[in-house]
């Protein structure tokens, strides 16, 4: 018996066109579908849609929106963070002996958690040398996490009393009010009297013309806004003139040099009248007399 004929395939010349056209084409695969093409998304946004139009009100009204943005807001915060290389962790200060801690923090402006790739160093450098008691200052990064800097402080020459208040003064009559008692701050120059930090540099040279009794000086006191008290480690008293205040104190230690003056028993060396040298002794209790300031 012969075999059954093939079925034959009759097109039509449309079903041909668009035979073609698939078959050019190709099969069109699921993931290149247009998103509003996917039957679950747009079930999805026609949910949406009637949440926005019908059940806005409701949605907002259980906090189910509240939540949903809080959560979104986290997640961004989570990656802004991730994506922050660097964070600052430390501050590091050398040479901190008299300025505040609070005052550096301020100068600097930064916190923990700040980019440290973001810290302005010129800036905080011009900051932090704005302090009335630093001299120089530097400011590095330290990767990963640190912020070092190096500060150069003025240097405290004197130790000014005023009441119950102590206060470092340098050179230039800066004054400073110190958290702390800085290393050999005990053998620094006590001053007494109003006014006395801005005239620390008339006196420093004064005291240069004459080191010896410069060694023994204890304190000096700035005297109705117009000379120096001087007081030596054995009590003596030493009342310079409002003027010619150096060749009075060489004229002394010139006769000190050839009688022991400031040895002896006097209290007081009054040397405020040109010419004239005045002697006082002790009191019974060891106290200079009193007499005119």
């Amino acid at each position: 018996m012969s075999a059954a004929p093939k079925k034959a395939t009759v097109r039509t010349t449309a079903n041909r066109r668009d035979y073609d056209r698939r078959k050019k084409r190709g099969p069109i695969r699921k993931t290149g579908r247009p998103l509003w093409r996917q039957p679950m998304l747009l079930g999805v946004a026609v949910l949406l849609l009637g949440c926005g139009a019908g059940g806005g009100w409701w949605a907002w009204r259980e906090g189910w929106l509240v939540e949903v943005q809080s959560r979104i807001d986290a997640a961004s915060r989570s990656v802004v963070g991730a994506i922050t290389p660097f964070k600052l962790a430390d501050v590091t200060v050398e040479g901190r002996d008299y300025v505040e801690r609070s005052a550096i923090l301020a100068a600097l402006n930064v916190k923990p958690g700040d980019s440290l790739l973001g810290v302005d160093l010129q800036a905080s450098r011009q900051r932090l040398e704005a302090i009335d008691w630093v001299a120089g200052a530097t400011v590095e990064r330290r990767l990963p996490d640190t912020l070092y800097v190096t500060l150069r402080e003025r240097r405290a020459v004197a130790l000014w009393q005023n009441g119950t208040e102590y206060t470092l003064i340098d050179r230039n009559g800066r004054t400073v009010r110190a958290s702390r008692m800085p290393p050999g701050a005990e053998s620094l120059l006590l001053l007494g009297g109003p006014g006395a930090p801005e005239h620390v540099g008339e006196l420093l040279l004064l005291l240069a013309y004459e080191p010896a009794l410069t060694r023994q000086l204890r304190a000096a006191v700035w005297v109705g806004q117009r000379r120096w008290n001087l007081v030596l480690s054995n009590g003596v008293e030493i009342w310079l003139p409002e003027e010619d205040a150096v060749a009075a104190l060489q004229q002394l230690a010139k006769l000190d040099g050839q009688h022991k003056l400031l040895t002896r028993e006097y209290g007081i060396v009054d040397l405020r009248l040109p010419d004239k040298l005045y002697l006082r002794k002790r009191g019974p209790g060891g106290d200079p007399s009193s007499g005119p300031a």
